[in-house]
């Protein structure tokens, strides 16, 4: 009795979760060469920056500061320029600035993780885009989450979507 209810469970969850995943399913809406693309790109480099500075130091940069003297430094626009920032907390590319939203180094319990942000900037055509990746790392898994809010309105982003040929 109990596996002819668990295999009825499985099929009802298996349907249920097809019926699902249109709504979970990634926003297509950007190309190659796009904004989005742009953002993603620069995230992905501080992301691999930020996972090269683990590997050497067992801790996440905790700011800005030091992933620029690793050599994190988002592109620039094609003519050299860079978007206008204040502070310290952020970093000009050519569409976007990026920064760390938060770090968390653990190292005794080997629990570590790190946001980083790309945001569009006011009066250019990136205004109004956010893109976030989150980073967890531990002893037993690593989970990595990226999303965006276009003009508020929440998606996932695939950070695969956007190929290097651009």
């Amino acid at each position: 009795m109990r596996s002819r209810t668990m295999r009825s469970f499985s099929v009802a969850v298996g349907l249920s979760f097809s019926w699902a995943l249109p709504a979970l399913a990634e926003d297509p809406s950007f190309n190659t060469g796009s904004l989005e693309c742009e953002a993603i790109h620069e995230l992905k480099a501080m992301v691999e920056k930020q996972q090269s500075i683990l590997a050497q130091k067992n801790a996440y940069a905790v700011n800005l500061t030091e992933l620029l003297a690793a050599g994190y430094m988002p592109a620039a626009c094609p003519d050299g320029s860079r978007v206008r920032v204040s502070g310290s907390n952020v970093v000009g590319g050519c569409h976007f600035t990026y920064g760390l939203v938060s770090v968390a180094n653990s190292p005794q319990t080997g629990d570590f993780s790190f946001e980083v942000v790309a945001l569009g900037v006011k009066g250019t055509p990136s205004e109004g885009l956010e893109l976030y990746i989150n980073q967890l790392v531990n002893r037993h898994y690593e989970f990595i989450e990226a999303y965006m809010f276009n003009k508020g309105v929440y998606s996932d982003v695939d950070l695969n979507g956007c190929s290097q040929a651009e």
